[in-house]
């Protein structure tokens, strides 16, 4: 076994590995299981270089930078594992997993929150069928309202038009004409009110179909933010944006 102070390095000075190493380590720490008490003093750094040699030394081994470095105790004993140290792309692949996997595991922490809360809200069928109700309301006044004003503007504009063709040849008179185009615009404003309503009904009752598509597997044991799976894509996606 080769030992600190007596290394062979190839033509290249100890001191130039030892800075080397030291840096290296900083970038990658050893990952050190729990030292007995006995233990505590600084361990031995100790591999097998490509060249088939068994190196130790009380530092890192910059023979050995590129794989696992055993963390050995005085007695022989291992401490734990110093990892490789790993090239730029190869820690650039590494960190890349790290963010997926953390990013992965906020999406699910967060499909958990927003189906716990969902359950919540709503614990039983009933519950949701009177949230519905509760929010069409307004909306559903609203297109009431339209259709009867349109209805009433419709019957205004047939009894102009009966005016206009008892007229005959003789010109329309401006009064006439004046309210006519009154019509006619109020009749334009009342259909596009009804149209936003409707579209705003129509959306509310998509938000709480998806819903009642998740509740209804909630309501039947599914465990909380394991849903989307067994979801259309399209409702996964408006309920997760439903529930914010």
């Amino acid at each position: 076994m080769q030992q600190a102070g007596s290394w062979r390095f190839d033509g290249l000075g100890p001191a130039v590995f030892a800075a080397a190493a030291v840096a290296a380590w900083a970038a990658a720490p050893a990952v050190a299981l729990a030292a007995p008490p006995a233990a505590a003093s600084a361990p031995i750094y100790s591999c097998v270089d490509t060249a088939g040699r068994r190196l130790s030394a009380d530092r890192p081994i910059p023979e050995c930078l590129s794989q696992e470095q055993r963390l050995l105790n005085r007695d022989g004993s291992q401490r734990g594992v110093a990892p490789p140290l790993l090239s730029p792309d190869e820690r650039a692949r590494r960190d890349k997993a790290r963010r997926d996997a953390e990013q992965a595991q906020a999406r699910k922490d967060e499909a958990v929150r927003r189906d716990r809360n969902l359950l919540a809200r709503y614990p039983l069928p009933l519950a949701h069928d009177e949230a519905r109700a509760r929010a069409l309301t307004p909306t559903l006044q609203q297109i009431e309202k339209a259709q009867d004003r349109l209805a009433a503007l419709a019957a205004q504009a047939g009894a102009l038009a009966t005016e206009r063709v008892r007229l005959g040849s003789q010109p329309v008179p401006e009064s006439l004409r004046d309210r006519i185009g009154s019509n006619e615009g109020a009749t334009n404003a009342q259909e596009s009110i009804l149209r936003n309503q409707e579209a705003e009904r129509d959306r509310l009752n998509q938000q709480f179909d998806v819903e009642r598509a998740r509740l209804e597997l909630l309501w039947r044991g599914q465990a909380p933010g394991t849903l989307d799976d067994k979801l259309p894509r399209t409702a996964g996606a408006a309920s997760a944006a439903a529930a914010d």
